[in-house]
């Protein structure tokens, strides 16, 4: 029995030992190192293309570094395993001084990267292209410690342009294009063409930024997601900041499970119908181990969805968090009750859709009661003051 336990351990220790520490920094990384604290990869992209192949595997974890900005998402599809059975999770977390690493969808294009292309209509410079690592050939990348391009593939889609504080309206074509903040987005040349009548579109309006990230997977309900967990599960994924996304901040689909999500902001601060949502949770099955630990989520549609585990027994946990300004409700639970929250500031919450009909009907029902009563109350004063003038004369 004791040979069998240290043969145990012997592998288990074995297992982990294989385990790295992997570094993103913007500043002196490069996508073809090996991700070494030495020879860091540069952009999130890596990540997802890593964890595909060969994945990563149980005790792994990545830093990215602090202060630095990437228009790039984070797809993770590796999974950890059960600590408590000798295993360890794959943890995602930052290093360094400074801000939390910020993943965004907001690119501004400044006024070197705009030309004439036909009386008011101007063109960028590609967003990205296979000659971006020739300095001058792309769009400047705002962020500076990121040299050549902010995109480290085509942007597939475009939603959205900002002019100033102004979203401008989607053309079907550069022909098509008539009056001041039209655009069209040419995903083939990646060029941005505007509509300006007051010269370089980048002085004009104050900035032009679109809402574009690398397309390095299959975008979500038409728009862009900055940290997608797919079928994976044993991860610990926390300190990142996360705006200017279409559609989903956070996104938890597939399989996962055994999650712990904590000191993330997702804000989008983009209006996109019924999306963006902050933390869009939807994995399949019945998952009973997700946790959201000091989160935010505002500026959204909806802060926190949670949706799917449609025959019951699931489990999740959001603690200390805060959901401000979001358009419809801060905290949405479609899983039958199954989210318990402590310490939050959710905003308006969202029980169920069968319990949401049951509260308008009792607001409907209050509002008559309430108008009767105040009636009853209107013509009882009525009487008594008419009573009162009686007696005085």
């Amino acid at each position: 029995m004791i040979k069998r336990m240290f043969l145990l351990l012997l592998v288990t220790g074995a297992r982990l030992a294989c385990a790295s520490n992997y570094y993103v920094d913007c500043v002196y990384g490069s996508n073809g190192n090996p991700g070494t604290a030495a020879q860091p990869w540069r952009t999130p992209l890596k990540i997802g293309v890593f964890a595909a192949n060969p994945g990563f595997v149980a005790g792994d974890h990545v830093y990215f570094r602090r202060d630095c900005t990437w228009n790039d998402g984070i797809v993770m599809t590796s999974s950890g395993t059960n600590p408590a059975e000798g295993g360890a999770l794959i943890t995602i977390d930052s290093f360094g001084n400074g801000r939390p690493p910020h993943l965004t969808g907001l690119l501004p294009i400044g006024a070197g990267d705009w030309s004439v292309y036909s009386e008011n209509v101007w063109v960028s410079k590609p967003l990205y292209s296979s000659e971006c690592m020739a300095d001058g050939q792309c769009v400047s990348c705002w962020a500076v410690a990121i040299k050549y391009s902010c995109l480290d593939q085509a942007a597939r889609i475009m939603n959205y342009v900002r002019f100033g504080t102004m979203w401008g309206e989607k053309a079907a074509s550069v022909g098509t294009m008539a009056a001041d903040r039209d655009w069209y987005f040419d995903a083939d040349t990646q060029q941005l063409y505007v509509y300006s009548s007051g010269g370089n579109p980048a002085s004009y309006y104050g900035q032009v930024a679109a809402i574009a990230i690398s397309g390095m997977d299959i975008p979500d309900n038409g728009g862009s997601t900055l940290l997608k967990i797919q079928g994976a599960s044993w991860l610990e994924i926390q300190h990142l900041q996360i705006d200017w996304f279409d559609s989903y901040g956070v996104q938890v689909f597939g399989p996962s499970d055994h999650l712990w999500l904590a000191n993330i902001a997702a804000n989008s601060e983009v209006e996109n119908g019924a999306t963006p949502l902050g933390f869009f949770v939807h994995p399949d099955g019945t998952p009973t181990d997700i946790h959201l630990y000091n989160t935010d989520a505002n500026m959204n549609y909806s802060g926190y969805y949670f949706a799917g585990c449609a025959s019951g027994g699931c489990s999740f946990e959001i603690e200390n968090c805060r959901a401000y300004g979001n358009r419809a409700y801060g905290i949405v639970d479609n899983v039958q009750g199954a989210v318990s929250y402590d310490y939050c500031q959710p905003g308006r919450m969202k029980l169920a859709e069968d319990r949401l009909r049951e509260l308008e009907r009792n607001d409907v029902r209050r509002s008559v009661y309430d108008r009767l009563v105040n009636a009853a109350i209107a013509v009882a004063i009525s009487a008594a003051i008419a009573m009162h003038e009686r007696w005085v004369k």
